[in-house]
């Protein structure tokens, strides 16, 4: 399983995973265009793709949704509250309650604690290779802590600083809904995560969805080293302008 965020950050989400028989997305929160370029570096183009998986209804999440699917025919998968919450118009969506599979992939949606419809993050596994994939959750529950402790890898949320947040010229109500249990993850959440709750089997960490406001990266790694030192994984940084690496997971 190889993996790339495309784009990370309040104003689009994108990541791509290729196996050796799938092609997907979770979200297409960035535009169709950006999505098309970001996988013709990767030597793919849009109509191989065998799957959108979608976490939420938010813009930031399905921004090229509508277009990628109707233009060229490519699979969504989303739970039905979040397509009528989203107010896009797709052809032939799937709405899912369940886990799917996908050629040599299965994905398991997992509830999450957001201020949406019906969010989700997801198990996303091939016989051999689990990546847990969360971000836009206030909280953790049971099941991500244990998805967590069996993954290979993880995209996961390291939205803000909370000093930062308090600090800020943020009105209070939305200070309250970004640090409240269906907001975002903090940098200390998603560290505290890793390393309360994450196995010897976890090698790549995406550190994703960081506030342009609310957080640099700076302060992201360093909260994430201090409280994490195992130096066997691999920490990547993930922004809203450059995608990553296509890395081995």
């Amino acid at each position: 399983m190889h993996v790339s965020v495309l784009s990370s950050g309040s104003s689009g989400n994108s990541t791509f995973i290729q196996t050796t028989e799938s092609n997907i997305l979770v979200d297409a929160g960035i535009s169709c265009r950006k999505i098309k370029n970001s996988l013709s570096d990767f030597g793919k183009e849009l109509n191989e793709l065998d799957a959108i998986f979608i976490t939420h209804e938010h813009t930031d999440h399905i921004k090229g949704l509508e277009r990628i699917h109707n233009k060229f025919e490519v699979p969504v998968y989303i739970h039905k509250n979040t397509y009528l919450a989203s107010k896009v118009h797709l052809d032939n969506p799937n709405f899912f309650n369940n886990k799917i599979t996908i050629k040599d992939l299965s994905i398991r949606p997992i509830p999450t604690s957001h201020d949406a419809a019906n969010p989700f993050g997801y198990e996303i596994k091939t016989k051999k290779k689990t990546l847990g994939y969360f971000t836009d959750l206030g909280v953790y529950d049971d099941e991500v802590k244990s998805i967590t402790n069996n993954a290979d890898g993880l995209v996961l949320e390291s939205n803000h600083d909370i000093d930062m947040v308090l600090q800020g010229y943020y009105p209070y109500h939305l200070k309250q809904r970004i640090l409240g249990d269906k907001g975002h993850l903090s940098n200390i959440d998603a560290s505290l995560l890793i390393k309360n709750y994450a196995s010897e089997k976890l090698k790549t960490v995406f550190l994703a969805h960081l506030s342009h406001n609310n957080n640099t990266e700076e302060l992201a790694i360093n909260t994430f080293e201090q409280i994490n030192n195992n130096s066997k994984l691999k920490r990547i940084m993930t922004n809203r302008y450059n995608k990553t690496e296509l890395l081995k997971i």
